[in-house]
């Protein structure tokens, strides 16, 4: 059984009142001056305290149960337990990776959870703030929340609204000022349900367009709309077409669009935007079609999924290239489960349905290592689970194991298992919440 701490609505009040002085028995502050001093002091207390936010909390959800809770790495603690309405249909990171969205599909509702990780901003420094998790008072409710995409500042939902209620479609952009304040953010409002795609760039969105005669729920075009007193206003539909479009993905330029027939690339020049297409190559027969992309600020490229294969999406060259990612010497080849861009976009790691874990270097699309994370009896997983994957800012990733009950850190400089947390429920989804980059010293 995990350790739990009981959290009462007088300790998180006690919280709020001490966030305007240097803390107290349930705050702890962490500041970095601008130039480091090397002294002989002992520092042991503030070395276990950068190892706790360092580490982070995991944001996890208990399968078939409308429950999420949120565990401390270092301490392997459970600190608190938060119901929802139903099961959540996933679970993410907001930006800064304080916050975690809570997506409960058919309810139609998203939560927000603080993870109690934080930074105050002085201008010269700033100061590491280490609290208990609380749920906000914010939400982000509308009609089948469904894709949830997001850059260093803003979180992207797009809702696909009910054809059955003749609910239109909807998108909604929130920054991390709108959740701490429970404030509205930026919404553009469909005449029409659609299973579509939104991509945030500052004061403007990229999102999808559906003709509301056709049968199918799949946009086919693109446009862009610009923010102007909490709504966006359209400001262009691109001529050039993407028939079935699924999945999208941005770096720090361009925004890709997986479509039947290729991949729709807008690229941004400041306020200009133009658009153009990769066709699909000639080995891409039947219905094989982009339907997954992945992108990386860091990176030129993107990734692209078709039929369960990985491509690399190269928008200079106009090319779609496979990336064998396959260890041919086993006799089942296994099928990706999870996988993202991690180590600030140089690597991107793949996780089977044999809780095998492929890392590759984006620089050639090569596979650096393999890993078998999980050692659990495979033919034990519980019907319905399958193996989750987090990944954080740093060099850490953990991968559930809802046959064992565990969390396993995997450390990617390393490629080791290097811990595991021991859960006393069915882990399902989950992500990871902390300080990106942690400033350091304690006082």
């Amino acid at each position: 059984m995990m350790k739990k701490n009981a959290v009462s609505s007088l300790t998180l009040i006690m919280i709020a009142a001490f966030l305007g002085g240097c803390g107290g028995s349930d705050t702890k502050i962490v500041e970095r001056e601008p130039v480091p001093i090397e002294d002989d002091h002992d520092h042991d207390d503030d070395h276990d305290h950068d190892d706790e936010l360092t580490q982070g909390r995991l944001l996890i959800s208990a399968k078939d149960q409308a429950k999420v809770s949120i565990i401390d790495i270092k301490e392997k603690q459970l600190l608190e337990e938060f119901t929802f309405t139903e099961a959540p249909s996933a679970i993410y990171a907001s930006p800064s990776y304080r916050y975690g969205y809570v997506i409960q599909r058919t309810a139609d509702l998203v939560n927000v959870i603080d993870s109690g990780l934080s930074q105050e901003d002085h201008g010269d420094h700033k100061d590491d703030v280490i609290e208990a998790p609380m749920q906000m008072s914010f939400n982000a409710n509308g009609s089948r929340p469904t894709h949830f995409t997001g850059n260093h500042t803003q979180s992207v939902i797009f809702y696909d609204g009910n054809a059955t209620t003749a609910t239109p479609a909807s998108v909604a952009v929130y920054t991390e000022s709108d959740i701490a304040n429970n404030t509205a953010g930026t919404r553009l409002q469909y005449t029409t349900h659609m299973h579509g795609a939104a991509q945030g760039r500052g004061d403007y969105l990229i999102s999808t367009v559906r003709d509301a005669a056709t049968e199918s729920t799949l946009p086919d075009r693109v446009a862009v709309y610009k923010a102007e007193a909490g709504v966006f206003t359209e400001q262009e539909i691109f001529t050039e077409t993407c028939p079935g479009l699924h999945g999208s993905a941005q770096n720090e330029n361009q925004i890709a669009f997986g479509c039947t027939d290729g991949v729709l690339v807008i690229t941004q020049n400041g306020d200009n935007f133009t658009a153009a297409k990769i066709t699909n190559p000639t080995s891409f027969t039947g219905t094989t079609r982009i339907g997954t992309v992945l992108g990386d600020e860091a990176l030129e490229q993107f990734v692209g999924i078709a039929a369960g294969q990985f491509f690399a999406l190269d928008t200079t060259a106009a090319s779609i290239t496979a990336i064998n990612w396959l260890d041919t010497s086993l006799a089942t080849p296994p099928t990706a489960l999870a996988y993202g861009f991690a180590d600030a976009g140089e690597l991107f790691v793949i996780l089977d349905n044999q809780g095998g874990l492929t890392v590759i270097h984006t620089h050639d699309w090569a596979v650096v290592d393999r890993l078998q994370v999980i050692t659990s009896n495979i033919a034990a997983l519980p019907t319905g689970s399958r193996f989750e994957l987090a990944i954080t800012p740093g060099h850490h990733i953990y991968v559930s194991d809802p046959i064992a009950n565990q969390i396993k850190q995997v450390d990617l400089d390393s490629l080791n298992v290097t811990d595991s947390i021991q859960l006393d429920f069915v882990p399902n989804k989950f992500t990871w919440l902390g300080i990106a980059e942690p400033e350091g010293n304690h006082h």
